[in-house]
């Protein structure tokens, strides 16, 4: 999936979804954005003053907004191509 595709998917949604990733049988929450060449990364593990903030669909929105439609998303820590999302509560879970 790459920017465009995401703005587009979730363009009616609610901005204050959080944004999680599935990892195994858990979700976890994203919280810092990295780009590397083509790829926006969404990592998991960076700690913030708050702790372990979740980034916000809002939030995303605004951090993203000067990048390339064409960038891909993957995950930070194995660059796996993200292939969609699903709701799940009050949360985007990339997957």
């Amino acid at each position: 999936m790459n920017l465009d595709e995401f703005y587009r998917a979730s363009s009616h949604l609610d901005p204050k979804l959080t944004l999680l990733v599935a990892k195994a049988h858990h979700y976890v929450p994203i919280n810092q954005l990295t780009i590397d060449k083509t790829s926006l990364l969404l990592d998991t593990n960076s700690q913030s003053h708050s702790q372990f903030a979740t980034i916000t669909l809002d939030q995303f929105m605004t951090r993203t907004s000067q990048l390339s439609p064409q960038v891909d998303l993957r995950t930070a820590n194995n660059h796996q191509l993200i292939f969609g999302f699903r709701i799940v509560n009050k949360s985007i879970v990339f997957y």
